[in-house]
């Protein structure tokens, strides 16, 4: 794995908490509720294991972009999170 891409894991006010590097990749795979709602993965990303932190935290930025974990994965040596783009305004700059 390439851990090539900077992924901060993002408190609830948009914080990032941590940062560490990852393998990100594009992916499709569509996430289905009862209620009709369909999500459609749009990338994954391979990790260190800090499971317990993104199990609390269920954001990440990738560059500009804030994407929630839809299903976390764990191996051996790493976590494979499946991650769905927010809209751009999801998160609102803080003001200074």
């Amino acid at each position: 794995m390439f851990y090539d891409t900077k992924l901060e894991i993002l408190d609830a006010e948009f914080i990032p908490i941590r940062s560490m590097m990852a393998d990100v990749q594009p992916y499709r795979k569509s996430f289905s509720f009862e209620d009709g709602y369909i999500l459609e993965t749009t990338y994954r990303a391979f990790c260190p294991l800090v499971e317990s932190l993104l199990q609390s935290n269920r954001y990440v930025r990738i560059g500009k972009d804030v994407f929630t974990i839809l299903d976390i994965r764990e191996w051996s040596d790493y976590v494979e999170l499946y991650l769905y783009r927010c809209k751009p305004d999801f998160a609102l700059e803080v003001e200074e």
